[in-house]
């Protein structure tokens, strides 16, 4: 009986949230991203004009690269590439670098950057690494919390992300993401049990106030969201998003997984007393709670501040 009734929760969720996922599949992006391989430096030249104006060694790059996904997969392309001396913007290539092109569709032509280095190979092994650490030593709960972060992941970034770029509104939204995460992750590692609902209620609340409390300060403060380089840019290709109401999702979903882990640490805590000595009370157990929340605090007061 909980188990149905867990699983219309969470459909009565993804209800409110799928029509986002399914407008951005309707909203295509002029610009395409896709992988490449450099072939060759085909010339390296000084651009002296930018040398007597930001000073430094100015040199512009013609790149050839061979894109190796998309629609344009196969094609080889000569792209140019600007190198200013900055590390902090500079992509430097040579023969057999990966990298990552946007391909903007101009009338007939095509105007392709190189946008960074592409790092999905690396990244991939160490996913792999850690899935298999994670089946390997922890088994049958291994594969839990893997399809749980899985199951985050997909939330995260094809329900609340195209939400957020087709104008749904933020906060709600994110919450929602939120409540379904932390149901299916409780109730998927934990089991459909007493432990799994305290620690879903606490969870809940938790997130609900960081919520809240985001809101507020952010409201108070006030921040505009726009902190970085990152943001800058996205303001200027989508001024329309509310980069406040962006800044309080942010903390939200950061603050999610910090709050699920307090939430099952005292849940199971309490479900472990209440196994050893099945004669405690509902308020001798609810006290014991509270001495183990106010131990989590301290050590997670400094996680959070050093992260």
């Amino acid at each position: 009986m909980k188990q149905p009734l867990i699983l219309s929760l969470i459909a009565i969720f993804l209800g409110f949230l799928m029509p986002a996922y399914a407008q951005s599949q309707n909203n295509p992006d002029n610009v395409q991203y896709a992988s490449g391989i450099v072939q060759s430096i085909v010339s390296e030249t000084q651009n002296k004009t930018l040398q007597e104006t930001l000073g430094g060694n100015q040199v512009l790059q013609l790149v050839k690269v061979k894109i190796l996904s998309g629609k344009y997969k196969g094609k080889v392309v000569e792209v140019e590439n600007q190198l200013t001396s900055s590390p902090a913007y500079d992509i430097k290539v040579k023969p057999g670098s990966r990298v990552i092109l946007d391909i903007e569709k101009q009338g007939n032509n095509l105007d392709i950057n190189i946008s960074d280095r592409e790092r999905s190979p690396a990244l991939m092994i160490l996913a792999g690494l850690f899935a298999s650490l994670l089946l390997i030593i922890g088994g049958m709960k291994g594969l839990k919390s893997l399809t749980s972060v899985l199951v985050t992941a997909f939330l995260v970034f094809f329900i609340l992300v195209p939400a957020i770029l087709n104008k749904f509104p933020i906060i709600p939204v994110t919450v929602a993401v939120a409540f379904v995460s932390t149901i299916f992750s409780m109730f998927l590692i934990g089991g459909f049990n007493l432990k799994s609902v305290a620690a879903c209620i606490g969870t809940l609340g938790g997130v609900a106030s960081a919520g809240l409390i985001s809101f507020l300060i952010i409201k108070i403060a006030p921040l505009s969201g726009l902190h970085d380089q990152e943001s800058i840019m996205l303001w200027s290709s989508r001024p329309d998003i509310n980069f406040t109401g962006l800044l309080t999702s942010a903390m939200i979903i950061g603050a999610l997984g910090a709050i699920m882990d307090i939430g099952i640490s005292i849940a199971s805590s309490i479900a472990e007393m209440k196994c050893i000595d099945n004669s405690l009370t509902f308020k001798q157990l609810i006290t014991s709670g509270l001495n183990v929340g106010r131990d989590i605090m301290g050590a997670m007061s400094n996680t959070l501040i050093l992260a």
